[in-house]
């Protein structure tokens, strides 16, 4: 990611925790790639593979909150104007929703016999983190212009609302094949979790548009 969003506030203002929201941005989309490299590796009937995947979903989603605590911090000990401030917490508050419900996915994978479920299910999965990858990558190059194209970050706003929007499309996919394909080696229990699954991955992708929502906001009032 560009050093770009430095431009957003006045200099020497805050600039440490602007190198922080930097680096929060890329622990949350390596979040996101992760599960959907879990995804795939649990579809190959390698769930054993998969849990090892995890472990870096799990441990860039604590890096981050981490991360964020520290920034809490820093920003109220900081010389941001209180706009600034009210910003950059919002912002990173919703981003590292998206790297929770990215976590949380991967650990409902964790305990289903992926491997197990039809190819159509496994297709939709994959489909749809495919997506939320591409929806953070179209989120953090909107944050990325914000400061000098509010214009352009306006209309990256918009493309990440049309991507989640593709996601509902493949959620209401995926649910389709989960109510006509069977599941004779699932349990009850195993079938709701497999459900929750699909929720969170869902969820992911309602994390960056409204993320996106409050980038648009800010958009609006600076130009």
């Amino acid at each position: 990611m560009s050093r770009r969003l430095f431009g957003w506030f006045a200099p020497k203002r805050g600039e440490d925790v602007l190198e922080m929201v930097e680096k929060h941005l890329e622990l949350t989309q390596k979040a996101v790639i992760s599960l959907h490299k879990m995804v795939e590796v649990a579809a190959e009937s390698n769930q054993k593979q998969g849990s090892v995947v995890f472990t870096d979903i799990s441990r860039y989603e604590r890096e981050a909150d981490e991360l964020r605590r520290k920034m809490v911090v820093k920003l109220t000990e900081g010389e941001m104007y209180p706009e600034e401030r009210d910003d950059l917490m919002e912002l990173v508050r919703a981003v590292d929703w998206i790297a929770d419900w990215s976590k949380e996915a991967g650990r409902i994978l964790r305990t289903v016999p992926f491997e197990k479920t039809p190819d159509s299910i496994k297709t939709a999965a994959i489909n749809m983190v495919r997506a939320d990858v591409d929806c953070v990558r179209v989120l953090i190059k909107c944050i990325d212009v914000l400061p000098t194209n509010p214009i352009e970050a306006l209309s990256l706003a918009d493309e990440v609302e049309m991507l989640e929007e593709t996601i509902d499309d493949l959620y209401g996919e995926a649910r389709y094949h989960f109510a006509k394909e069977e599941f004779p080696e699932f349990s009850t229990g195993s079938l709701i979790l497999l459900n929750e699954f699909f929720d969170a991955v869902e969820t992911v992708a309602d994390w960056c548009e409204n993320t996106a929502d409050i980038v648009r906001a800010i958009a609006v009032r600076r130009r």
